[in-house]
């Protein structure tokens, strides 16, 4: 998605510049990998950014839809990976500003954050008296609309520079004692300059 926030951070080459964005496709649950994944516990339903244009700092509006179909505990993790595609291959990008594929980041805090701005959708009923639990008991979840700010460290400096043309950007979420990846998403966009859409 979810957090795809590691996205537009890495999308912007100059502090305040911003880029359009063109989504193009998303390989849900990952099927297209070239390794396939064993059946996984979180099914991803859904995914999208909101956003068509950002600069940074600014904010990322994003949805993620789940099913979940086996209990989980509510310390799962997840961690973005970019890629730029050059020529027939895709070559990562460095971790920016402080997040990125350098980061993991916690479900749980997705969770709480959407419940905040009351965007936190739980179709289960077994969490009644507690609808925004981190426990991911079976069921369907969807995170909508989840106001995402973009900050970009000053100290951190660009290998090579962002340009435009097309990216890919997964999403995996795993438990963090095992490494054992449980949800996945695979997400290809194009970037434009700003009145260079064609």
């Amino acid at each position: 998605m979810m957090y795809t926030i590691i996205l537009l951070v890495l999308i912007h080459q100059i502090y305040g510049s911003s880029y359009i964005i063109k989504m193009n496709e998303v390989d849900v649950n990952c099927l297209k990998e070239p390794t396939k994944l064993s059946s996984l516990p979180i099914q991803v339903l859904a995914f999208n950014i909101w956003n068509n244009q950002l600069s940074v700092p600014g904010t990322l509006d994003l949805s993620l839809s789940i099913n979940v179909t086996k209990k989980l505990s509510n310390n799962i993790q997840f961690s973005t990976k970019v890629e730029r595609k050059v020529g027939p291959a895709w070559i990562d990008l460095p971790c920016l500003a402080g997040i990125g594929a350098c980061d993991k980041l916690s479900f749980c805090d997705l969770i709480q954050q959407a419940c905040k701005t009351k965007s936190f959708i739980r179709q289960n009923k077994q969490n009644t008296k507690d609808p925004c639990s981190c426990d991911l008991d079976i069921g369907t979840y969807t995170i909508e609309h989840v106001p995402i700010k973009i900050k970009r460290k000053k100290s951190i400096k660009l290998i090579k520079p962002i340009t435009t043309g097309p990216y890919r950007f997964k999403i995996k979420l795993f438990e963090p004692k095992t490494k054992t990846t449980v949800g996945c998403v695979n997400a290809y966009l194009t970037l434009f300059k700003p009145n260079k859409l064609t």
